[in-house]
């Protein structure tokens, strides 16, 4: 099934991608006609913008009604926008067809089934799904949930054991015999699942853990609950709220044992995920679609469509979906938390600030909110503004842990830009006594002390061990290039900065410093070629002054040296960038 969306949406490889625009937007009337329409799906296609793209193919569609192709395109595009009602009149003729659609409509069906509480008509459709790898982990779990839906429990899971044995598919299976177990009231059964589930890594995902959590609090182990929350923390954006929805199921508070739409959805769900992270943006959007379909109020499901729409740079769009996730969630922190991301994406930085302000004053208790502000406000180039949100966000955090080190470093980066040095080195400092072998800290701290001609042996030895723990990392690599040059060896510089362009061909800033070395090496043609090259890739205008004097008049002989002023030297956009 996979391949078959892969096929049909084939032309919705990633591409330059417009701000996101409001997908009720009419469409522009001159694009009509079929051709028109058809072109400007196309393009829509292209920049991922599938709500336009699904509204220009219905235009081509009411052109030509019997295409099967076109119903095909149509159908999968309106699952993709979310548009399920108006998905749902092509889907019978498509399934009761063959190739690309067929299966997804089938899926469609069964999943519009189990909403009328038609389970018999659901375990129908998913027999008619085709034979594939991902279809062989959806079919037997669906179809558990829909004979646990008809009341026949032993048959669920006759059905779900066809996974037991496929260890691709151990973690979905015991899982979803946890939850299957517990909806049917075998609570001890479901307890040894839940363990079985936890102990199948040596660190479970977050999910599984919730998912025994919740477990626990709905069944009388509410400490148990909580403290596997606590374990969690460091991996969990709002513990506090986290805790209050376990202590709301310990009471009696929805949501209680799984119901049959639910594993359904929570099966969609987790297949959404696995494909997301493997990019595959556009089935794990449908699928996500889906699950929202069986459960409207599945927050993480929420979360997944606006975190891809997101990476498709349709931010209006995101936006929307992380406004939409209720204020008693326990997901609502981290919804707002990603739309303020969505706000900087559209270029409204301040709303973006005000919101996380908003954040940090109704949750005092929490840090996140002042991290997400120092570092939007570090990305203005506001650094006085960024060094008071990270110190209020330190504030908050206590005793400082392992995971605190990139707060260390990137309120020293702003200290550092501020020219508050001795400040800055302190945190980088501190970051490293927190991550010994971070190599971005290592970097940043080594070019900063060759930079000011300090500790010059311990420094190359620091960014030499970020390039041995980062070797395709063309910023770092360039780091140790430019110390080599700052320190005199021109030679040692040239191979390192030749490396760093191969990493990172289009960096003025790494072009420019491979044409420094190339003149002090004496290979002045190159040089003048590289400099040359470095003004075609958009330099900052500081930059490109200072190569364009080059160009004009060479390099002084004594520009360089280990105390002076780096002239054309990385800041944090090149070597020294956070990671």
């Amino acid at each position: 099934m996979a391949v078959l969306l892969a096929a049909t949406l084939g032309a919705c490889a990633a591409g330059p991608a417009a701000d996101g625009a409001n997908p009720d937007a009419p469409l522009a009337p001159e694009l009509s006609s079929a051709a028109g329409a058809y072109l400007a799906g196309q393009h829509a296609v292209r920049i991922e913008d599938i709500s336009a793209a699904s509204r220009y193919f219905d235009r081509v569609l009411e052109h030509d009604p019997a295409n099967p192709a076109l119903r095909r395109r149509a159908f999968l595009l309106r699952l993709e926008a979310g548009r399920l009602d108006d998905a749902a009149p092509l889907a019978g003729e498509l399934a009761a067809g063959a190739g690309d659609g067929a299966s997804m409509a089938r899926l469609f069906l069964a999943i519009e089934a189990a909403r009328r509480d038609d389970y018999a008509r659901t375990l129908a459709e998913v027999g008619r799904l085709e034979d594939t790898r991902l279809n062989r982990a959806l079919g037997p779990i669906l179809a558990a949930w829909a004979e646990f839906g008809r009341g026949d429990v032993e048959a669920a899971e006759r059905r779900l054991s066809r996974l037991a044995g496929d260890d691709g598919f151990a973690g979905l299976y015991t899982l979803h015999a946890a939850m299957l177990a517990e909806a049917a009231g075998r609570i001890d059964e479901a307890a040894e699942r839940y363990a079985q589930a936890l102990a199948q890594s040596q660190t479970p995902p977050l999910r599984l853990r919730l998912a025994a959590a919740r477990f626990e609090a709905r069944n009388g182990r509410l400490d148990a609950a909580l403290r596997r929350i606590d374990a969690s923390e460091g991996g969990v954006s709002d513990p506090a709220g986290l805790k209050a929805m376990l202590r709301r199921l310990a009471e009696g508070g929805d949501p209680r044992a799984p119901t049959a739409a639910a594993g359904m959805a929570e099966a969609l769900f987790d297949l959404a995920s696995a494909l997301q992270r493997d990019r595959g943006s556009d089935s794990a959007m449908i699928f996500a679609r889906l699950a929202l379909r069986l459960q409207p109020e599945f927050d993480l499901a929420a979360l997944l469509v606006a975190e891809i729409l997101d990476d498709r740079q349709r931010y209006e769009e995101a936006l929307a979906m992380y406004d939409a996730v209720p204020a008693g969630s326990p997901y609502r922190l981290l919804a707002q938390l990603r739309a303020a991301s969505s706000l900087e994406g559209l270029d409204r930085d301040d709303d973006a600030a005000r919101r996380l302000e908003a954040l940090a004053g109704e949750r005092p208790e929490l840090a996140d909110p002042l991290i997400r502000l120092g570092d939007l406000e570090r990305g203005r180039e506001n650094w006085q503004a960024a060094i008071d949100a990270y110190d209020r966000a330190l504030k908050r955090m206590g005793p400082l842990e392992t995971r605190h080190w990139s707060v260390l470093y990137t309120r020293g980066i702003a200290l550092e830009r501020a020219k508050r040095w001795g400040d800055a080195e302190r945190d980088f400092l501190r970051a490293l006594e927190l991550r010994p072998d971070q190599p971005y800290v290592l970097n940043y701290l080594g070019y900063s002390w060759v930079d000011r001609g300090e500790n010059l042996d311990r420094a190359k030895a620091m960014i030499e061990k970020a390039v041995s723990l980062r070797p395709r990392d063309g910023y770092i690599v360039d780091s140790l290039g430019w110390a080599l040059y700052r320190l005199g060896d021109h030679a040692g510089a040239v191979t390192h900065l030749e490396r760093a362009v191969e990493l990172r061909p289009t960096d003025p800033t790494i072009n420019d410093h491979l044409g420094d070395a190339y003149w002090r090496v004496g290979r002045r043609a190159e040089a003048r070629f590289q400099w040359q090259r470095a003004l075609t890739f958009d330099p900052s205008p500081e930059l490109a002054a200072d190569i364009e004097r080059k160009l004009r008049e060479g390099l002084p002989k004594h520009q360089d040296g280990p105390a002076g002023s780096l002239g054309t030297g990385t800041a944090e956009r090149g070597g020294r960038k956070p990671g």
